[in-house]
């Protein structure tokens, strides 16, 4: 009885672990997050800690380097901070070299330029990444993703009536 209640009890610790740290990426927990990366160090940590692990798809190394850019909010040293930026931004910029046409892509790049400030000298693709997803957001497959991408658009108020008219067809 005592054996059986141990490999009952055993089974059950297998089983939560395996729950716990068996899913090595939430990519929607990593979208969903993409908005408050740069303010909140510990989700930035959580996520980027997952991603330069486990990211192996052009998407993830996109967010990957999105987390390396908002790092540097949360670094005190200057140097570490001008490294964590300088370092996403070449990663992502590769990424996206690598794959033009990733919807993806372009939304975290659009985002990162949009809200970042001027002195960094990282805003040059700005109007061609919102031409890019104005022409290119209804073509995403992932229903979820595409209407997590519009809603943050939407409310990011960098589009006119006329291109969110178009951008949510």
């Amino acid at each position: 009885m005592v054996r059986r209640c141990f490999y009952v009890m055993l089974f059950q610790m297998l089983i939560t672990t395996t729950a716990l740290f068996g899913q090595k990426l939430s990519l929607p927990e990593i979208r969903k997050d993409f908005k408050i990366g740069h303010k909140d160090e510990a989700t930035c940590k959580k996520h980027l800690n997952a991603l330069e692990e486990y990211a192996d798809c052009p998407v993830e190394r996109g967010y990957e380097a999105a987390y390396h850019m908002f790092m540097a909010n949360h670094i005190g040293n200057p140097f570490k901070k001008m490294g964590y930026f300088k370092n996403g931004k070449k990663m992502l910029e590769e990424e996206i070299a690598r794959n033009p046409s990733d919807i993806e892509l372009r939304y975290i790049r659009l985002c990162i330029q949009y809200y970042i400030p001027s002195f960094l000298g990282y805003k040059g693709n700005i109007e061609e990444d919102k031409d890019f997803l104005v022409n290119n957001l209804y073509k995403l497959k992932d229903q979820k993703t595409k209407e997590l991408i519009y809603t943050y658009l939407k409310g990011a108020k960098m589009y006119s009536e006329a291109e969110l008219a178009l951008l949510g067809r």
